[in-house]
């Protein structure tokens, strides 16, 4: 189903009326800050949507979205699928098959309730899996539609300021079934913890080992690299796009090194620049990958070429979660140059990170650049 708003009377009367003609985007855009680690802006051309957000309802479902949106994730996607007096549906990042289809390849065990899913309600979308939500959700735009989705979709958010702006988005042809033609997109999404000029330090309370293992350039925008949220996984981009280009220049034979440590992060940042709408996995498959470059032999958080099996079983879990993270970069890079369109699923990442650690037991002398060399010539992706 959902597959996928007296004594000078004159300046008075004055003042009043600029109260009433100030443009709604600006009314809406001094949200109360109750919980800002909680509080999504949502910014349309319209104006700005405050989202409450519901860790007491669905708490992984919260951490997932927030992890998004630092990332730059939602930020110019479409609000695909919008049925009149229902629902306005937005999340899918594009790729093969039908429009709603898409995601980011990792789905949420439900965290359903019976909490009414009502006016202003944000929920997540999925196919017919009570467990296959990803990317995409939905705001709910009426009360009566309560009997299709109390208890079936996870509500993890509640619009509290700014619903006539979602009544704005542009509807959909019910003919088939709420797909847009030219449909409106989400301008900027942001966690208030971390909006510009908010005053108020984001949640620096997850370790960088976390942002590490969670990292993903399928879901981190360029422009994400700015955001004050996004410094934990900004810090670990580079360490992916090191590992992804090497394994891509390696397979080409064209992988050079040099003991210069500020060649990396410049080249992605200045091909970032000239697209911060665009996903990092695209600028390195796309771009980067196609012209070889000398890469730096270390890293600030990592030395690739300089780190053993031997290293990697006696260290500790936040060096072994960066050394994951740059050994499935490089599978994937290496892979990218016979099946450009592959990438590894979340569902196969343990697997094969079980068998480098059990290939890394067996031979502690190697060097780790050179066991993913072996590892990636012989890995199948599906």
């Amino acid at each position: 189903m959902l597959g996928r708003r007296l004594s000078r009377p004159i300046p008075l009367i004055l003042a009043v009326l600029l109260l009433l003609t100030v443009s709604p985007a600006v009314r809406a855009a001094d949200p109360q800050l109750a919980d800002p680690e909680n509080t999504l802006w949502l910014d349309l051309d319209a104006g700005r949507v405050v989202i409450r957000m519901r860790p007491d309802l669905a708490p992984n479902h919260v951490a997932r979205i927030k992890h998004l949106v630092r990332g730059g994730f939602y930020d110019g996607l479409p609000f695909h699928r919008v049925i009149d007096g229902f629902m306005a549906q937005t999340g899918d990042p594009g790729g093969p098959g039908p429009k709603g289809s898409g995601g980011t390849g990792r789905t949420l065990k439900a965290e359903f309730t019976n909490t009414p899913q009502m006016r202003g309600a944000v929920s997540m979308a999925r196919g017919s899996s009570k467990n296959g939500a990803d990317s995409q959700w939905f705001i709910v735009l009426t009360d009566a539609n309560r009997k299709a989705l109390d208890g079936k979709y996870t509500l993890w958010g509640q619009v509290t300021d700014g619903m006539e702006f979602v009544d704005l988005i542009r509807k959909g042809d019910t003919a088939r079934d709420g797909v847009v033609q030219t449909p409106d997109r989400i301008v900027r999404l942001q966690v208030a913890a971390d909006a510009d000029g908010a005053g108020i330090p984001a949640d620096t309370t997850a370790p960088a080992s976390m942002a590490a293992k969670d990292f993903s350039a399928g879901e981190f925008r360029c422009l994400a690299f700015d955001r004050p949220g996004a410094r934990d996984q900004s810090a670990v981009a580079p360490v992916w796009a090191h590992g992804y280009l090497s394994g891509a220049y390696q397979a080409q034979g064209k992988l050079t090194l040099t003991a210069r440590d500020d060649t990396l992060t410049p080249l992605v940042r200045a091909a970032c620049a000239a697209a911060p709408q665009t996903l990092l996995l695209a600028i390195a498959k796309d771009g980067l990958a196609k012209t070889p470059r000398a890469l730096p032999d270390t890293l600030p958080a990592f030395a690739p070429m300089a780190f053993t099996c031997r290293m990697y079983a006696g260290a500790d879990k936040a060096v072994t979660d960066v050394a994951d993270l740059w050994a499935l970069a490089f599978i994937q890079g290496y892979k990218t140059v016979g099946q450009p369109d592959v990438e590894i699923s979340y569902e196969s990442r343990a697997v094969l990170l079980k068998a480098i650690a059990g290939a890394c037991a067996k031979s502690p002398g190697i060097g780790f650049a050179t066991l993913m060399s072996a590892v990636a010539a012989k890995v199948k992706i599906k």
